[in-house]
């Protein structure tokens, strides 16, 4: 995207040494970002994506092509088109290329295609191994962190207000998933927030009962969790920390008297911070204190 600003910018000024510094971008490329030859979106969805599986296609113009699919998808009749034109398959495959930054754009076409998207939603879970590599994606600490954070964000909006895909999450222990980031003094902000995100989308999407209860402590998500309510944390983090007790505590779930002791300890080391943080999840979690 980058090439064609400084060629676009070449060309306007009509400096001939900097047009030919910068080259000239795929015509079809051209055709595609501006609209050319009356293509409707469909059919640059499926080119794009063409340009994008194609091996002789470089680095720069796949991700202008995959720049170009997130705002085609952007429409939701577009992307709930992602499935009539058969290319999820190619998505996901894209989920396992070399490229870092490739695998970074196709999980944000993920997160954006089923945003509040039931029928998308419902697609996505239709195609054996998505799910699952981008739990992997999310997991494995060895990825760049936007590759990471993307991955959380396309699970996020994958489970919220579907229950079947969160069932399936669940069944393949997704979960286990949150409590390393937490858990992780090295971890980025960002990425704690995206965990947190999909934390509370999970259990949006689903009953909070004793089995899944048993899951939260087995991955010991409740305790690290709590570990992460201190005041020199991100406030944020901490906001998001309190949603979540509070959803527990809101579907009636009994602390043990371990989580109860680590939880007043933590209070009392954010009692500075109370007239910052959300009051309505600060009075409901510090009221099992009392």
């Amino acid at each position: 995207m980058e090439k064609l600003l400084h060629w676009s910018i070449a060309n306007s000024q009509g400096d001939k040494d900097a047009i030919e510094k910068a080259g000239k971008p795929d015509p079809k490329l051209l055709e595609q970002l501006f609209g050319g030859g009356g293509q409707d979106d469909p059919t640059l969805m499926v080119e794009n994506m063409k340009l994008v599986t194609n091996p002789e296609v470089d680095l720069e113009n796949k991700l202008i092509a995959m720049d170009n699919f997130e705002m085609l998808i952007e429409n939701l009749d577009n992307a709930n088109n992602i499935e009539n034109l058969k290319l999820w398959e190619s998505i996901i495959k894209v989920l396992s290329y070399e490229e870092a930054e490739l695998r970074s754009i196709a999980l944000s076409i993920v997160g954006t295609a089923v945003q509040n998207n039931s029928q998308s939603q419902d697609n996505f879970l239709g195609h054996e191994g998505g799910l699952a590599k981008i739990i992997t994606l999310a997991q494995d600490r060895n990825e760049p962190l936007n590759v990471r954070t993307k991955a959380f964000y396309a699970l996020s909006n994958l489970v919220r207000n579907h229950p079947h895909m969160t069932k399936a999450f669940i069944e393949l222990n997704g979960l286990d998933i949150i409590s390393p980031v937490l858990k992780d003094e090295a971890a980025k902000p960002k990425l704690k927030m995206r965990s947190f995100a999909l934390l509370t989308a999970v259990l949006s999407s689903t009953n909070i009962d004793e089995t899944i209860v048993k899951v939260l402590r087995k991955d010991d998500i409740i305790q690290s969790s709590i570990g992460n309510i201190n005041k020199d944390n991100d406030i944020n983090i901490i906001d998001r920390v309190l949603a979540f007790l509070s959803q527990l505590i809101t579907a009636r779930v009994t602390f043990t008297p371990e989580e109860l002791e680590n939880l007043s300890t933590a209070y009392g080391d954010i009692e500075s911070l109370k007239d910052r943080l959300n009051e309505d999840d600060y009075q409901t979690v510090k009221y099992v204190l009392n």
